[in-house]
């Protein structure tokens, strides 16, 4: 392997990124012993000069010795790079020093010296094979950097020995021949060792040491001149193979430092492509879930206009009713009706007016225990203004024997309205309509057929999917908008129950199965019954801040039949001031307000020491969580979302009443029960 080429070559591709440990000791000849046992060591115990205790763990290095620990690991590689040249000029040289000497020495000195050299070559020889074939990675490379430095250290003592053994003083050319050999063994060492400090002082220094010291022990000025001349040479030898080593080292460096930032460009720009081709497939992704949210924007305006014409029938047949003078008994059935209807659509808007919850397919369930034969006839109630007006023969039959499902039942007379409603629209004038239910085990089966156009085979396994259309005429002109059965699918699902639906063929009817399971009173154990209202015991002092009047005047005339005393503003400011002088016990306080908002009202009343106890209730059509948050933190004492029910209104005021009858309650804690469509904080 050429320096060049470990210079400023690729680097190994079995560069770790593990770290290692920062600097290493110059070894001498002295420390040999030493050496030998360091390198049965770790990494870390050759750091830290300590070696370890049986069954301890040693902590890995520091990330940032990253780049020492690759610089170490290439200077290894370069020291065994060279070291077969090395040893092939060390048996040159060895051979032609024992060659001169042959005469001047006894022959067993020369050959046990020359021995001696050879075996060393050999046991370096082999510790280059083995390095070559073990490919160590980075963490492996400072034990192979020491085994390295203990050859090195064996090569100078057999230096060392020949020009203690080997020197003849009183032959010159003997002499010279001996010190010239060894001065250039010295360099070439230089040359070869310079990649670690470690090798070439473990080299170069006993060497040169033992050699002058040789010299100078013979004691004549010629000698101790010689020995001078060495250690001026060796120190010579020592400066340049260090500066050479720095070389060496800088290079390594640079040279990791630009692959280092190769590397990193090349991150940077499969991150570049990667990032591109991220933002490729969100925007695809964004795409779709705009044309989804687009499509989900429709089927919600679908389903509110949907949801709200079924309960606004019966509501407009029996305010028509009442316009006509009807009998009472007719009348209280028709205030009755609307009475139901109207609750009926305050749940529906409740769950309408998060649109969240319908993006993301959420509708929450209030389940309860309910006839099923009250909710047929509550259904029947939206539908038969429909099928009167086409003529159609409605057959409604009625479970025998009560049963109870549990659910939500404006959910459930919504399934069945649904239903109810596609066959009314697919059955011609005159035709029939059969309403029955029955009990089956732990289920109860409801069944809806008609006389209508029926369904085609092939368009039966997609009538649950939204808008879809069978007859696309015939639905437009029969009015829909395709989602009633993909509702009524949904929601009994989340009832646990099952839809089917069955058609013949074309021209020969449908009918529609849902079964809903049975919950026995057992079951209905854990619904908590409602508290009864708390009796009135003396009148309060009621504000009522609305800007719309209409609203203002009928939740005024419902105040004061509860027997207390009233008065409206209609704006923000006029509140304020009005509050100042009447001194209310309770204030009824919308958010959307002329002049000051709800919030600054409140915030605006809670700083005023005669106001600071005042009940105040927000009544308004902001009904998020946000808006109940931001007006527990201006100081109401609870939210309500319009309409506010008759009922509620009275329990309200009647537990306002105890409160003011025994005692305020720490503030903060609930005043009303969390029904309706009001909670309290």
């Amino acid at each position: 392997m050429r320096l060049d080429r470990l210079l400023f070559g690729a680097s190994d591709p079995r560069i770790s990124h593990h770290t290692d440990h920062p600097g290493s000791k110059w070894l001498t000849v002295f420390g040999l012993r030493r050496l030998l046992r360091r390198l049965a060591w770790t990494p870390e115990a050759v750091r830290t000069g300590h070696a370890p205790e049986p069954g301890v763990t040693v902590n890995r290095p520091l990330p940032g010795d990253r780049r020492q620990r690759q610089v170490h690991a290439v200077e290894t590689r370069l020291l065994y790079a060279n070291a077969f040249t090395g040893i092939v000029a060390t048996i040159v040289i060895a051979a032609l020093l024992a060659y001169a000497q042959w005469t001047a020495k006894p022959r067993w000195v020369v050959l046990s010296w020359l021995f001696y050299v050879l075996l060393v070559c050999a046991a370096r020889y082999t510790l280059v094979r083995r390095y070559r074939r073990a490919s160590p990675t980075d963490t492996d490379s400072r034990r192979w950097s020491v085994a390295f430095s203990i050859g090195a250290a064996m090569a100078a003592a057999g230096w060392v020995a020949a020009a203690i053994v080997l020197y003849v003083p009183d032959r010159p050319l003997n002499e010279a021949f001996l010190v010239f050999v060894v001065g250039g063994v010295m360099l070439g060492g230089a040359s070869l060792l310079a990649a670690r400090p470690e090798a070439f002082l473990t080299f170069l220094l006993p060497t040169g040491l033992f050699t002058s010291l040789r010299l100078a022990s013979e004691g004549n000025e010629g000698h101790l001149i010689m020995g001078t001349l060495t250690v001026v040479f060796t120190a010579a030898t020592l400066t340049t193979t260090w500066r050479f080593h720095r070389v060496i080292e800088s290079s390594f460096k640079l040279r990791f430092d630009n692959q280092d930032l190769i590397e990193s460009l090349q991150t940077a720009k499969d991150q570049a492509e990667a990032l591109n081709r991220e933002l490729e497939q969100r925007v695809r992704d964004r795409t779709a879930k705009l044309m989804e949210a687009d499509q989900r924007k429709d089927e919600f305006l679908a389903t509110l206009a949907h949801e709200l014409r079924n309960p606004l029938a019966p509501i407009r047949f029996a305010l028509e009713s009442l316009k006509l003078g009807a009998p009472p008994t007719t009348a209280a059935r028709a205030r009755a009706v609307i009475e139901r209807q109207v609750q009926q659509l305050v749940r529906l808007v409740d769950d309408l007016l998060d649109v969240s919850r319908i993006t993301a397919n959420k509708i929450q369930l209030r389940c309860e225990p309910h006839d099923l034969a009250r909710l047929m006839e509550t259904a029947v109630e939206s539908i038969m203004p429909l099928a009167t007006a086409a003529e159609q023969i409605l057959d409604v039959g009625l479970p025998s024997t009560p049963i109870d499902v549990y659910g939500d039942d404006t959910r459930l007379v919504q399934i069945f309205a649904n239903v109810l409603n596609n066959a009314v629209k697919f059955t011609p004038r005159g035709g029939q309509i059969w309403f029955t239910a029955e009990q089956q085990p732990n289920e109860a089966l409801v069944r809806i057929r008609d006389t209508g156009i029926g369904i085609a085979p092939d368009a039966l396994p997609r009538v649950f999917d939204m808008f879809e259309q069978a007859q696309p005429t015939l639905e437009r002109s029969a009015g829909g908008l395709g989602i009633g059965l993909t509702l009524a699918r949904r929601l009994v699902e989340m009832h646990e129950g099952r839809i089917d639906i069955r058609s013949p063929g074309q021209g020969q009817g449908t009918e529609v199965e849902i079964r809903l399971p049975i919950r026995t009173a057992r079951d209905a154990e854990a619904v908590v019954a409602e508290q009864p209202t708390v009796e009135v015991r003396h009148n309060l002092r009621v504000l009522i801040v609305e800007d719309n009047i209409d609203a203002a005047e009928m939740l005024d005339m419902a105040v004061s039949d509860l027997g207390h005393v009233t008065r409206m503003a209609h704006d923000g400011a006029t509140a304020v001031a009005l509050a100042r002088q009447f001194a209310p016990d309770v204030i009824f306080l919308d958010i959307g307000l002329p002049v000051m908002n709800g919030y600054a009202v409140a915030r605006t009343l809670r700083d005023l020491p005669e106001l600071s106890d005042v009940y105040i209730a927000a009544v308004t059509g902001w009904g998020q969580e946000e808006d109940r948050r931001r007006a527990r933190e201006a100081g109401f004492d609870s939210h309500f979302t319009k309409p506010l029910s008759p009922a509620l209104l009275a329990d309200v005021l009647a537990t306002i009443t105890q409160r003011t009858v025994s005692g305020p309650d720490e503030r903060g804690a609930a005043r009303t029960r969390r029904r309706d469509s009001g909670s309290a904080f």
